[in-house]
């Protein structure tokens, strides 16, 4: 999980879940738990809690803020401010993926 591959995955996980679970009770509930996954986990990835391998050992935050790119940004108290609007948007990507399956059909 990273800051660059979180939404979109959201986004299409949120279109799965609209498009293949029948009922919209349990599509909410379905759709809650994913965004708890993933919030849960890369929170943890961010605050080094949990390492991150990638051909090598990496801390979780390096992991969720360069994604493996070596832009070479560091958690600093900007990006813990960042990373905190990042986290706040992770229901709306997954409400987006709900919704493009909506206007699908």
């Amino acid at each position: 999980m990273s800051f660059l591959l979180d939404p979109p995955a959201l986004v299409v996980l949120g279109v799965l879940i609209g498009r293949y679970v029948d009922s919209e009770p349990r599509r909410r509930r379905l759709a809650a738990g994913v965004v708890a996954v993933f919030v849960i986990v890369s929170s943890l990835l961010y605050l080094d809690l949990l390492p991150w391998w990638l051909g090598e050992w990496m801390r979780g935050s390096d992991w969720m803020l360069n994604s493996g790119l070596g832009t070479e940004l560091t958690r600093q108290p900007g990006t813990d401010v960042l990373a905190i609007v990042l986290f706040a948007a992770y229901p709306l990507w997954m409400k987006l993926g709900l919704e493009i399956d909506r206007w699908r059909g």
